[in-house]
């Protein structure tokens, strides 16, 4: 699969980082070998917009007629939108189909850090393939994994916990309102999420932290007041957000909202940058997932 990727980006100009994640790559369990899923990548730039349109002289036939107006006529900060991030689907190459994410460098670092979006920290709290990454990255993508399994430990509110339990909270964090889960994704999305890949984040998580503490086994001790002592290091966006509050529901709806106009807000743009005919192609898909399973 990595150089079905490397092909592919071989044919499209150069990028910062590039990660795979998703059914396509990463295992998940409700999915038969007879599915071929398509193949999800984040590709990470300098400058979006100058990306698109010199991959818009390569790849012609990467964007919609919609799609191409839409990158050329349209200002860099409106094509980032709050997310930063403007994706691409049912591109097909060499008997594959890709659906790339670009997102300027120092927006998904700044998001990963801060969470003033959750679009992207939510993504890299699941497990991801770097294709090809950068040492800045790789820190914030550990900070933000750090504080999803802090807020993740905190929200089950209750001292003893196991691993699963842990990480389908996880997990759970990036869907906390998401419109797309009510309509067009698969219901056990989470779940198969957590049961496919569970040895990955088992791999990427510290289970044994300032406040997590292994016991046996998979049962964890959480130590709560030691995470609520701990809110200066919380994430910027969310620390502004709770103003010296910690409550975990108020922890839930600040995801919550994200979540929500987030989602509205990638779907319509969505439309926009593949345009009518592969949007609704996609979204086919994705239903077609969600009532098979």
């Amino acid at each position: 699969m990595k150089q079905e990727i490397i092909d592919f980006l071989k044919n499209r100009p150069d990028v910062i980082a590039a990660y795979g994640y998703g059914s396509g790559i990463v295992k998940q369990n409700g999915y038969s070998k007879k599915d071929k899923p398509q193949i999800d990548l984040i590709l990470v730039v300098d400058n979006l917009k100058k990306w698109h349109l010199e991959n818009m002289e390569i790849n012609k036939n990467d964007y919609s007629m919609i799609g191409s107006y839409y990158f050329k006529n349209t200002d860099n900060e409106l094509l980032k939108g709050s997310t930063g991030i403007t994706y691409l689907s049912n591109i097909e190459e060499n008997g594959n189909t890709f659906k790339i994410g670009t997102i300027e460098r120092l927006d998904l670092q700044n998001h990963l850090y801060y969470w003033d979006s959750f679009y992207m920290p939510g993504r890299f709290q699941k497990v991801v393939y770097p294709i090809q990454s950068t040492d800045g990255l790789n820190e914030a993508i550990k900070i933000n994994r750090e504080n999803a399994l802090k807020m993740a430990a905190y929200l089950l509110n209750k001292e003893l916990v196991n691993k699963k339990e842990l990480l389908t909270m996880l997990c759970s964090l990036s869907y906390l309102g998401d419109t797309r889960m009510k309509f067009a994704e698969n219901p056990k999305k989470i779940d198969n999420i957590v049961s496919g890949s569970f040895e990955e984040l088992n791999n990427i998580y510290n289970f044994n932290n300032d406040f997590i503490d292994v016991i046996e086994n998979d049962n964890l001790l959480i130590k709560l007041e030691t995470i609520k002592k701990s809110y200066q290091q919380f994430p910027i966006s969310l620390k502004k957000y709770l103003d010296g509050k910690i409550d975990s529901n108020e922890i839930m709806n600040y995801l919550t909202h994200l979540n929500k106009t987030e989602s509205i807000e990638q779907t319509l743009k969505g439309i926009k940058t593949n345009g009518v005919v592969k949007s609704v192609n996609y979204a086919s898909k994705k239903l077609a997932k969600r009532f098979k399973h």
